[in-house]
């Protein structure tokens, strides 16, 4: 305990210290308190950390540097980015809700309409996607690698990613991904194909809780943003090559549906043991509220997945076995 309190206490004095350098006339990410806290190994297995301090925010990182900055990372101004998301999150809020009224009216326009095949637009749609999902996995992910091959597994889930560096870029463009995203469901509408709860409503909550997160880059979201990334590379593939008409076995739609629901289970164990740590006395870089919104989130995903799992293949594959079993017999 008392290393925790050191720890809080070397934490506070050095977002004092960025403080006063803002107040001398530095910029916001000039005036970074970057002097390393070290901390010693303890019941948590925590260790060293900076502090990031700017537009309202202190945030807890864990530095790492690439070896080089590739295509738009270039053009990267987290000063920029970091104080809209402070001062627009809630316009998640607005977007989602907007997006659930549009898909309403416009499955009662196509009622009456011929579905539209849309290969060619589907192709290209899904092909960016999964490039994107492919870029962010493989980029983000050399961060994410790093962090659990040479840090505690603690810090993964404590101390965030480095809020100037391009593994910032990415969990912001994470972010701004899931408004792109909406396009699926419109897609759907438009071929009018059924758009079920677990569609709709993930699409909506995880764009609201994207946004709230990328003010504080809550540390845990390391773990989220990377496997949303790979999923969603194996995902938009899967749909991209569907979409010019190849049948693929059906037992890769279940691997994918399987990873989902597997992500998802992972993203309550985390939540789990991050509300432990904090309840015990840890540092760690995500709010009580962050925290519980995703918990909730990721609790009612998992139920939700693992359902459409249970209807969508396995109570399905046993109908189909017990018909060819009684025509058999008969």
């Amino acid at each position: 305990h008392g290393t925790i309190a050191q720890l809080r206490a070397a934490a506070s004095a050095a977002s004092r210290v960025a403080s006063r350098r803002r107040g001398a006339g530095a910029s916001v990410f000039g005036g970074v308190a970057s002097s390393r806290l070290v901390g010693e190994r303890h019941f948590f297995a925590m260790s060293s950390h900076a502090v990031w301090s700017g537009n309202g925010h202190t945030i807890l990182y864990a530095p790492f540097t690439y070896k080089s900055i590739v295509g738009p990372e270039h053009f990267w101004n987290p000063d920029k980015v970091h104080a809209f998301f402070a001062q627009h999150w809630s316009s998640s809020i607005y977007l989602a809700l907007g997006y659930v009224v549009i898909i309403n009216v416009m499955q009662r326009v196509m009622e009456n309409r011929k579905p539209l095949s849309m290969k060619s637009v589907l192709l290209v749609w899904n092909g960016m996607l999964a490039v994107f999902s492919m870029m962010g996995t493989w980029r983000f992910g050399l961060e994410f690698y790093n962090m659990l091959t040479t840090r505690p597994f603690t810090d993964s889930v404590c101390f965030s990613v480095d809020p100037t560096g391009p593994a910032s870029f990415w969990a912001c463009m994470f972010a701004f991904s899931k408004i792109a995203e909406l396009g699926d469901t419109l897609f759907l509408v438009l071929r009018k194909r059924p758009v079920i709860f677990l569609h709709w409503y993930h699409h909506a909550v995880v764009l609201v809780y994207c946004w709230h997160s990328a003010v504080e880059l809550t540390a845990a979201g390391r773990w989220f943003i990377w496997m949303n990334y790979f999923v969603h590379s194996i995902m938009y593939t899967y749909y991209a090559i569907v979409s010019t008409g190849i049948r693929l076995p059906k037992r890769l739609s279940m691997t994918v549906t399987a990873l989902q629901t597997t992500q998802m289970l992972i993203g309550v164990v985390i939540s789990v043991y991050v509300l432990y740590l904090k309840l015990n006395g840890a540092v760690c870089q995500q709010s009580f509220d962050n925290l519980a919104i995703c918990f909730a989130i990721y609790a009612s995903f998992l139920i939700l997945f693992s359902k459409f799992f249970n209807t969508a293949y396995l109570v399905k594959r046993e109908k189909i076995t017990t018909r060819k079993s009684t025509e058999k017999a008969e």
